[in-house]
């Protein structure tokens, strides 16, 4: 039943600067290891930092323009506490093209007005349909616009948004079933305690961004938010997987940035998150998104040198991938151990969120007495060190990862593990279960590949626009059809974190399912 391939498993400080196709660029395939052709490209280098929010076409989700049109585009720079509608000089407004210096003039301002139901006014200006064609700033490739502008004072306003051509696939994430709406936000924390062991340097201190989905106030009027919140950041992963660079701008989920969380004063229960070896946190939006609105906090840590590039908040880009091999399985239980005190941090900062949050979102919010934790991969053999070294954690899971480490140390905490058919030989798994001290669920997904547990398995009709003979098994994407794959994960995901975390009834954990037939559920008591 089980299979080391099935592993994002990972000699270190070798960098992504290298275009490895997206299976290889994961490391996925244990035998072959990671693949490098003789093509040594440097990353796109046309980024600038954005200093305001732009909502292209305001009302309008997903962004698409029908290119065979004229007429004009008309764009919202939304204002916020550095930047008024009135203060923005309209007639020195442009867009242009990420990779583009041709630049097109506003052709008029309008009536300022709150497009995103923040209670401030937002500055609205249009532009020529026929001149951002001609500019080449709107052609079928296009995936986003970059705003430029001055304020009244001399500021330099710069934003961007996703736009593409009517007739250019998308990949829109089915909505949530949850009663929420989903916030999300992302912060970078540096642990003074922990020196980083991962970098040549010495005296280097451990830093990590986290991103945050959480029940949220609605906002019907507010435009989700980027899939990439760092726009930067999902370009550069894109290209180190081999794909073009704008790829996941054609990604739509549904969490909007910034909003308050939910109204009252119900505590809601933390989720932490470890993303597959050499992935990206944003990569798992659809299950982050709906345990968010099913009243979950889920905080996904991104473990720098451990998955795809990040850009932290000053620009800097960590883009250094050390490299893990089942050759070496004391690297793996090393890094493993880092991953673990990542989360460890982590809780220590929610800790201090609850108590005083700056922002005040989260003041009295977390209930850090419910407590689970889960991965892909390598993500969810950390997750299970975890469980087995912090107290707190009360549940745990693991998306189709081999364990490393000690596995006869025990974990003491009720455990899932969901196995793709890949898994088949990872005796892992097997000896996990061995020693698991609480009760466990083996669940095999019947046509899943390892990468049907990220947001991927919804990607090929996208992939296929670019590469027409890809196929679903190169993607590691299973043969199980990508919506039925979803659905399945965060069905079963939430279930075991409402039976475990939230001490909820859940028969959908007890066996076998008539409704899930791709499903094969075996219970280990203690």
């Amino acid at each position: 039943m089980r299979s080391t391939s099935a592993s994002c498993s990972p000699s270190l400080h070798a960098s992504w600067r290298y275009r490895t196709g997206l299976v290889l660029a994961l490391c996925l395939v244990a035998a072959t290891g990671c693949g490098k052709d003789d093509v040594d490209p440097q990353p796109p280098s046309y980024f600038q930092p954005d200093t305001a929010a732009l909502d292209v076409l305001p009302g309008v989700y997903p962004n698409a323009i029908d290119l065979t049109g004229a007429g004009s585009l008309d764009v919202a720079v939304l204002g916020d506490e550095t930047l008024a509608a009135e203060e923005l000089l309209a007639e020195e407004a442009t867009l242009s093209a990420p990779e583009g210096k041709a630049k097109v003039r506003a052709l008029a301002a309008g009536t300022a007005r709150d497009v995103d139901g923040d209670g401030r006014l937002d500055a609205i200006l249009s532009f020529s349909v026929p001149e951002l064609k001609a500019a080449g700033v709107l052609t079928p490739q296009t995936a986003q616009v970059v705003f430029g502008a001055r304020t009244r004072g001399g500021a330099t306003v710069s934003a961007r948004d996703s736009l593409h051509d009517v007739h250019h696939p998308v990949l829109r994430f089915p909505p949530p079933t949850g009663p929420h709406a989903v916030g999300t936000l992302e912060d970078a924390w540096t642990d003074e305690a922990r020196e980083e062991t991962l970098t040549p340097a010495s005296g280097d201190k451990r830093e990590l961004k986290v991103r945050f989905w959480y029940p949220a106030r609605a906002r019907p009027q507010a435009q989700p938010a980027s899939y990439f919140l760092t726009w930067r950041e999902g370009e550069l992963v894109a290209w180190t997987q081999g794909l073009p660079p704008s790829f996941y701008s054609f990604f739509f989920a549904g969490a909007v940035r910034g909003v308050p969380l939910a109204d009252g004063e119900e505590r809601f229960p933390v989720l932490l998150f470890s993303h597959g070896y050499g992935m990206a946190t944003a990569l798992y939006s659809g299950v982050a998104e709906e345990l968010a609105s099913q009243g979950y906090v889920v905080v996904a840590i991104s473990h720098p040198r451990g998955g795809g590039p990040l850009v932290f908040p000053d620009g800097r880009v960590v883009d250094e991938l050390v490299q893990l091999t089942p050759l070496d399985p004391a690297l793996n239980t090393r890094v493993q151990a880092q991953w673990a005190a990542d989360a460890r941090f982590v809780l220590d900062r929610l800790t201090a969120l609850d108590s005083s949050d700056p922002a005040g979102r989260f003041t009295g919010r977390l209930d850090l007495g419910r407590i689970g934790a889960f991965g892909h991969s390598f993500g969810g053999s950390a997750a299970a060190e975890l469980c087995r070294t912090d107290a707190r954690v009360h549940a745990g899971l693991n998306l189709d990862g081999t364990f490393h480490g000690n596995l006869e140390v025990q974990v003491q905490v009720p455990f899932l593990v969901m196995n793709s058919e890949g898994a088949e030989g990872d005796l892992s798994r097997d000896l996990f279960f061995q020693h698991l001290g609480a009760t466990g669920y083996d669940l095999d997904l019947q046509g899943a590949g390892h990468l049907t547990f990220s947001d991927l398995v919804l990607a090929l009709p996208l992939i296929r626009f670019d590469s027409p003979q890809a196929t679903a098994s190169e993607y590691q994407l299973g043969t199980l059809d990508g919506q039925r794959s979803f659905t399945l994960v965060n069905t079963y995901v939430r279930a075991f974190f409402d039976k475990h975390v939230r001490a909820r009834p859940t028969p959908l954990l007890d066996g076998p399912s008539a409704e899930h037939p791709e499903v094969e559920l075996v219970v280990h008591l203690p």
